[in-house]
This record gives C-alpha cells, sequence and structure tokens, in this order.
C-alpha cells in the first residue's frame, strides 16, 4: 500500500455560537430563525464545495448537555446537529489550549502570532476529504458533562459569590482599564499558587518514595500532613510537561512579573471580559433577577465568554448573541479582539455574514 497525502485547500474556520446552533436546529420552523437557517443552507454548500471547516468545541457539548430531561430528543437531536457540521471531529476546551499557548511562550517559539489549529484539537482542518470516512459519534462528551454537572442556581451561586469578593478586595479603581490590571493579577496570582502546589505535590511524591523506602527497610517513617492541590496545579503539570521543569517553571514566574503582553492568548481575552464585567458590575450593580444574572454575568455568559476567548485566534468567522458582541465592543475587550482577523457576527449583522459567505461560494479554489 502506497499512502497519498492529500493537499491542503484553505478553508476558512467558522464557529457558530450555541444560539445560532439551536434555532438553526431546534428552531428552523420558526418565523424569528429564517435568517439562522439561510446562513446555514450557504454554509453547507461551502462545506461540500470544501470551503469552510465549520468547528465544534467542547464547549458546545456542555452546554447541549444542560438541556434538560424534559426536552432530552432535542438534546439528542442538537448534539447530532453539531457533531454532523464538524464532521465529528470535536475541539478542545480551553484548558488544552492555555497548555498549548503557554507551552510555545515558554519554549521560546513565535508564539503572539502563531495559532497553529493543534491547539484546538484539529491536525490539518483545510486537507481535503474525499472517499468514505468514519464519523465518531461523540456522543459520550455530552454524557459525561451531564454526569459530572452542578446544577445551574449552584453554579451561578458560585458566580455571584467570586463577583462579590473580587469586588470587596479591589483597590481604588477610577474606570475599567484599572480594573483590567486588577483581574489580571488575581491570574497571576492563580498561576503562581498553581506552580508553588505543582512543586509541592513533586516533592510530596518523592518524599512518600522515600517513606516507602523506609518501611520496606522496618524504620518509622514522619509522614507530613498532605496538601490539597490547587485548581491551576494539574494545568502546570502539563504545561512543563515534556520541558526542563525548573528553568520552565523560573521563565514563567519572570514573565508573570513582566509586562502583560506576554500572558498567552486566551488569558489576555479572558481578562478583558471579566474586567469588562466586574466594572459593569461595580459601576451599575448586579440584577436581582436570577434568569437575567445567569445571561449576563453567570454560566450562560461565561460559555459565552469561553467561546470567544478559546477560539477567536484559530477562526475566521465567529457567531455570538447581541448582548455578548455588544461586550465584544467594549474598551478594553475590543483592544484584545483586534489583534485577531476573526470576524464576529450577530443577529445585529447577519447581513454581513450573509455577503461574506456569497464572497467565498463566488471565490475560485486555491489548492496549496
Amino acid at each position: 500500500m502506497i499512502p497519498i497525502l492529500l493537499p491542503s485547500i484553505r478553508k476558512k474556520l467558522v464557529y457558530l455560537d450555541q444560539s445560532f446552533l439551536s434555532a438553526a436546529c431546534l428552531e428552523a420552523d420558526s418565523p424569528n430563525s429564517k435568517n439562522e437557517v439561510r446562513i446555514l443552507s450557504k454554509l453547507s454548500e461551502l462545506k461540500v464545495l470544501q470551503r469552510v471547516f465549520v468547528v465544534v468545541s467542547d464547549v458546545h457539548s456542555r452546554e447541549t448537555s444542560a438541556i434538560s430531561d424534559e426536552y432530552v430528543e432535542n438534546r439528542k437531536k442538537l448534539w447530532q446537529f453539531q457533531n454532523n457540521l464538524a464532521d465529528g471531529y470535536i475541539s478542545g476546551d480551553f484548558d488544552e489550549v492555555f497548555v498549548a499557548q503557554w507551552r510555545r511562550i515558554l519554549a521560546d517559539q513565535d508564539s503572539s502570532n502563531s495559532f497553529p489549529t493543534t491547539d484546538i484539537g484539529l491536525d490539518n482542518p483545510h486537507r481535503l476529504q474525499i472517499g468514505v470516512r468514519v464519523q465518531l459519534t461523540n456522543h459520550w462528551r455530552p454524557k459525561l458533562h451531564r454526569d459530572h454537572a452542578r446544577p445551574r442556581d449552584i453554579v451561578n451561586k458560585a458566580f455571584h459569590g467570586i463577583f462579590e469578593r473580587q469586588l470587596e478586595n479591589m483597590p481604588i479603581c477610577i474606570d475599567v482599564r484599572d480594573c483590567l490590571s486588577y483581574v489580571r493579577e488575581l491570574w497571576h496570582k492563580d498561576i503562581r499558587q498553581g506552580i508553588a502546589s505543582w512543586r509541592q505535590q513533586r516533592d510530596q511524591q518523592l518524599l512518600m518514595e522515600q517513606i516507602v523506602k523506609e518501611l520496606e527497610a522496618g524504620q518509622i517513617p514522619i509522614i507530613p500532613p498532605w496538601e490539597t492541590p490547587t485548581p491551576f496545579c494539574q494545568i502546570v503539570g502539563e504545561v512543563v510537561q515534556g520541558l526542563d521543569e525548573e528553568s520552565t517553571l523560573q521563565r514563567w514566574l519572570e514573565l508573570l512579573e513582566g509586562d502583560s503582553a506576554d500572558l498567552c492568548a486566551y488569558v489576555r481575552i479572558r481578562s478583558a471580559f471579566e474586567a469588562a464585567l466586574l466594572w459593569k458590575w461595580k459601576t451599575n450593580g448586579a440584577t436581582a433577577n436570577l434568569k437575567k444574572f445567569h445571561t449576563k454575568f453567570g454560566l450562560s455568559c461565561q460559555n459565552d465568554i469561553d467561546h470567544i476567548a478559546t477560539f477567536i485566534p484559530y477562526v475566521d468567522a465567529l457567531t455570538t448573541d447581541s448582548s455578548m458582541r455588544n461586550l465584544c465592543e467594549g474598551d478594553v475587550v475590543a483592544s484584545e479582539l483586534k489583534r485577531f482577523a476573526c470576524k464576529i457576527f450577530s443577529t445585529s449583522n447577519y447581513g454581513e455574514f450573509e455577503t461574506w459567505l456569497d464572497t467565498l461560494l463566488a471565490e475560485p479554489v486555491t489548492i496549496t
């Protein structure tokens, strides 16, 4: 057998948010979803022509799994729809992108302008596809999320507590940019704690090996208390895996003391969103309405931020709802997003989305 490497065609990567996918799949017969249905038709045509690749992520599976058992058929239908759009290739979550971006920074690679799709779990979405191919269902993803999910109200209560603690400890901030500096320092603190925790876990593991040897020798060892790892501990371990651990960690700590431009793209974008929300809370106050909190600050809003902060460096176009697009146009968020060529579309400018797709339909195919 002689393997033949297929050429690459420069496909456009398109990321559709959950609101667009739900409208196109579950509300296709509704007059309010006619724009999404028409756009989906053009996207489907471009997929057949291999001009676009639709990116679906684990964030989608997380949101789909949250659909209640009362609508279990809708849950199954939506996931199958998403999985088919992505041809079974499901991208990862923020933690995998966080690790990949930091590894390039710490390995002295040109990470500031290089965002390979391998970061999001796609080896080569641009490669031509021919013949019959087995497509995975990925049913385990929403099931896994559902099995481990906490109730929405509990999650939103936790987010409410985070905002309150941040406001309580926030120094005097005269504008949203001061707020951004504060939020980024909180990220620095979490990473530093993760590094310290990883070192501690490593040292404790070495100590446990020594304790085992002492027990085997009939000695009674002194067993120190076991410290609980911090949330970032495991991620730190993934970042330094295969690298020179101590020199990498030291360089990481030095970068955290320097210019925030050396932060990975995910941290820069997400911290900008978090600062915008915190400033909004500080200046306008929190809403007492639980449903509004869910969409403006809570789980729904945080999932939307994950969509954008994780994937905007890697895709050519991304959809979101109108409120999130408005947040994208705010000062600190817009200054981060303008570093990337991705186009952001929502219901307020779906006409521009269609025009962009029509242009792709009219373009000749370029094979490299």
